[in-house]
């Protein structure tokens, strides 16, 4: 569907966005304006950023094997599982769990170790019921899994996810302050210890980030609370996920380098790594301990973007 604020995102994340030319305009407009109305009314009372703590998962029959050398990771805002349709609620449930079987094997197939994922539901009327971390995290074959839930709304509960073939040994969720009319945002942390070679174990952050649709002062807000964060923390970094933006990436990349963070991404051809229509608005960077040895954007039609791929190896 279409809608557009300051140039970047157009889609049911606004959760109150007109849809015209379909069959079934009445139900789709039904539930966005309900939504609207939660939206507006389920977010925490608090206007502050909102850190906890959340569970580990651990599925005991792993399928992907964890890396040696170099450790692949990718991101993707996979659209509550929806595919290409403008309108979960106009989903089947079989119709979602299709969807989701065909995001659980490119990520088998595809080895990725370590998985960012956005808009992902726990089980509500929004997403037919379905846990979609943990399906995705089953079907695909990880060992370790976490989420946060960033926008209650009663009838839809979503927000971002880390999969991991990796040891995951802590993780921690952080709600950006809301941010009416659009759902509330935030990310995942994902301790990851990764063994990269014989006799070296070293901590990972992996952050799973989705930043706001519609406005680039909530951004700049939102920006600065993952800032903060990144500066209580020493940790090899590996930041993913769906900034909303083109620009973004690169103001806090100088940030980072002005801290002696070192944070930085692929930078070829920009056009090479659009995302979402012709705009690059899903990223990977990594801080000044790893190196990037290769970095794709996948063509394969899953959601509404288009996942990054990266393979990542430590600094000597």
């Amino acid at each position: 569907m279409s809608f557009s604020i300051e140039g970047t995102r157009n889609y049911t994340d606004c959760l109150w966005c007109p849809m015209t030319g379909h069959k079934s305009m009445h139900k789709t407009l039904l539930s966005t304006l309900l939504l609207m109305v939660l939206s507006c009314s389920g977010n925490p009372t608090s206007d502050a950023a909102q850190k906890h703590s959340l569970i580990v998962h651990e599925n005991n029959q792993p399928v992907i094997a964890a890396p040696a050398r170099e450790l692949r990771v990718a991101t993707l805002n996979i659209a509550h599982g929806r595919g290409q349709s403008l309108n979960q609620l106009l989903v089947a449930e079989a119709s979602m769990k299709t969807n989701l079987g065909q995001i659980a094997r490119f990520l088998r197939t595809k080895n990725v170790h370590i998985a960012a994922l956005q808009e992902v539901d726990a089980p509500s009327i929004w997403s037919g019921n379905i846990d979609q971390a943990r399906f995705l995290a089953e079907a695909a074959g990880y060992g370790w899994w976490g989420q946060a839930s960033h926008a209650s709304l009663g009838i839809a509960d979503y927000g971002t996810a880390v999969l991991s073939a990796v040891p995951m040994r802590g993780a921690l969720g952080l709600d950006f302050p809301p941010s009416p009319p659009t759902a509330q945002k935030g990310f995942t942390l994902a301790e990851i210890e990764w063994t990269p070679e014989m006799g070296t174990q070293i901590t990972l952050d992996v952050i799973s980030i989705h930043m706001d649709f519609s406005r680039k002062s909530v951004r700049r807000q939102q920006m600065e609370e993952l800032d903060k964060v990144m500066k209580e923390r020493s940790n090899p970094l590996v930041l993913m996920g769906d900034f909303n933006s083109e620009s973004l990436a690169a103001t806090l990349m100088k940030r980072a380098a002005d801290s002696e963070r070192h944070l930085h991404t692929w930078t070829d051809d920009q056009s090479a790594h659009f995302t979402y229509k012709q705009k690059r608005l899903d990223w990977i960077i990594v801080s000044g301990e790893l190196e990037i040895v290769d970095y794709t954007t996948a063509d394969d039609p899953l959601s509404d973007h288009k996942a990054v791929i990266s393979d990542l190896r430590l600094v000597k």
